[in-house]
């Protein structure tokens, strides 16, 4: 079963996402700002096979929350939420990766696609 990782501030947002995932027969790890995220993964011994993060949060920006999780997980995938064009941005704060993006408002099979593509693409 695939664990991933859900951080957003909107609690809704998280429940949402959370639902449909586990609907769809994948585990969910939530958090509700990145430093909980770090916290959570710190806590967590198995794999995290998918992150999956708003890009503005108050505190620590999604691009930041990326980076300093794949200093302890360094293939993790990221997929960034955004309800604004913050793609070149990302890009920029976690060099290397490629930046997908999954824009806000957004439907639930667009959610599912997204997901399905970015671990089909980490392999």
């Amino acid at each position: 079963m695939k664990m991933i990782l859900i951080v957003d501030d909107h609690a809704q947002v998280r429940k949402l996402v959370r639902l449909v995932l586990e609907g769809d027969g994948y585990a969910v790890l939530e958090a509700g700002s990145a430093a909980e995220a770090l916290a959570r993964s710190a806590e967590h011994a198995g794999a995290i096979d998918l992150l999956l993060t708003d890009v503005a949060m108050p505190g620590m920006c999604g691009g930041e929350l990326a980076r300093r999780l794949r200093q302890h997980r360094p293939a993790v995938p990221v997929l960034f939420m955004s309800g604004s064009a913050w793609k070149a941005t990302l890009c920029e704060t976690v060099p290397g990766a490629d930046v997908a993006l999954l824009r806000k408002p957004f439907t639930l099979s667009a959610l599912r696609c997204a997901v399905q593509a970015a671990l089909a693409e980490a392999g």
